[in-house]
């Protein structure tokens, strides 16, 4: 049996490099298979801005082997503060919120919004009520409308049965390279067009002036109806010539009487 003692010192050193770069080796896939750290994350059915009733859902992992996740405080925004925040029951769990200063304050057409939700806790009834290890739950919270931002930010501190607290509060400055404890973040998009445009009905204007765009759409849409009704009576005058010439040759047909199939007057029987 051959050893690493046994061979030449050059064949040892071959040897003892193939192994440790198979130790490295299985390291790496070992690292590649274990699970990444996963962030609390938010997200919304209506992510724009000015959307009035928008359901925040916040999707929260258990990371901890032996223990559940009996606690979740979420923080709202204060300087792009929202007015309205109603979070969903969930069962086996208590919420509650607490009320902070906006600042800046609200203002809207029934007044200015000095304070409001500025917090939401979820609280496992008991520990078995919680989020088990290697499970996720969600929580949901009606909320609007949301404000003229690029994004907001959800710093959450989540608590396990065994005390251990997990803060999920850095900061994110570029949604593309988050941080290691990154809160959640909500990415907004454009306010929805809510205006119309009519759709103007034939012969009708559009435009103050009579050379304006309004008025070359109404030209355009006049003269396209005047050719569409002048084509409808050409195929009627067309239909009724061919209907006159069809009558005229079955009448002269009666009048010749019937003939054979070499085109010859047959005698009648």
């Amino acid at each position: 049996m051959t050893t690493l003692d046994s061979m030449h010192p050059s064949r040892r050193r071959t040897a003892a490099r193939l192994s440790s770069a198979a130790v490295l080796g299985a390291v790496a896939l070992l690292a590649l298979a274990l699970p990444a750290g996963a962030h609390v994350t938010v997200a919304s059915d209506d992510p724009a801005r000015g959307a009035a009733d928008a359901i925040l859902t916040f999707r929260v992992p258990n990371e901890e082997d032996a223990a559940s996740t009996v606690k979740i405080d979420i923080k709202f925004p204060v300087k792009n503060p929202i007015a309205a925040v109603k979070p969903a029951a969930k069962a086996g769990w208590t919420v509650t919120a607490k009320t902070v200063p906006f600042d800046p304050p609200i203002k809207t057409d029934d007044g200015t919004i000095t304070s409001g939700t500025g917090e939401v806790i979820y609280t496992a009834n008991t520990p078995a009520d919680g989020i088990a290890p290697g499970q996720f739950a969600s929580f949901q919270i009606l909320v609007g409308p949301l404000p003229d931002a690029a994004s907001l930010q959800f710093p959450t501190v989540q608590t396990y049965s065994n005390g251990k607290v997990a803060s999920w509060v850095d900061p994110v400055t570029d949604p593309n390279h988050l941080p290691a404890a990154a809160a959640p973040i909500l990415t907004l998009t454009a306010a929805a067009d809510t205006g119309s445009t009519a759709t103007p009905a034939p012969g009708s204007t559009m435009g103050n002036s009579a050379s304006g765009p309004g008025s070359s759409m109404s030209s355009s849409m006049n003269m396209s109806d005047g050719t569409a009704r002048g084509l409808g009576t050409a195929g009627l005058v067309v239909g009724a010539l061919g209907l006159l010439v069809g009558g005229f040759g079955l009448l002269r047909a009666r009048r010749s009487g019937p003939t054979g199939s070499d085109g010859q007057v047959s005698d009648p029987a």
